[in-house]
């Protein structure tokens, strides 16, 4: 069992990272050595969170890791737009066989670690703690800040997003709230 704590990154990198929608904190090679030291993506989100779902949890593959860093950023944006509230991803990088048992698209952008699902309880608690009035306004927030990648909803009210580098949208839900 480790015992050490973290190690404090200097201020300009603590700065930074305080700030993760800030195109600054995306371009610090500082920023990105600590994350890397703390397993983390984003300054709120882990590698950990990331894997896959099935009996092993599959982290994302070595070669797959930009895509999910990208992602990640833009995620930053959304939780920013949102007032600051918790993200977490419901499902995120799938490998191509539990995407296929789960019933994924047959390319599914969470096959290319560049996609994060949201299932609607996360998304009404996102509405009734932060700033976007209803399903519709995140939604108009994620069209916003995905506006180069893809932003989709199903009937369930799940929000996917991913961070495909061409505009794609798909389903979209009826604002229950």
């Amino acid at each position: 069992m480790t015992t050490h704590a973290a190690t404090q990154p200097p201020k300009r990198v603590q700065k930074l990272k305080g700030k993760p929608w800030k195109a600054q904190a995306r371009a610090s090679r500082g920023v990105r050595k600590h994350l890397d030291a703390q397993h983390q993506v984003t300054p709120h989100f882990t590698w950990a969170e990331f894997a896959c779902q099935d009996a092993q949890k599959t982290p994302v593959p070595p070669n797959l890791r930009a895509n999910t860093i990208r992602l990640c950023w833009l995620l930053e944006k959304l939780r920013h737009q949102l007032g600051d509230v918790a993200i977490s991803i419901d499902s995120g990088y799938r490998t191509p066989a539990h995407n296929r048992q789960v019933g994924g698209a047959a390319d599914s952008r969470h096959t290319h670690g560049d996609a994060a699902d949201f299932f609607v309880a996360q998304v009404d608690r996102w509405i009734a703690q932060g700033t976007a009035a209803d399903r519709t306004a995140v939604l108009g927030m994620a069209n916003r800040i995905f506006a180069g990648g893809g932003v989709g909803n199903e009937t369930s009210g799940t929000l996917h997003v991913d961070a495909r580098g061409w505009k794609a949208r798909f389903i979209t839900w009826v604002a229950a709230r």
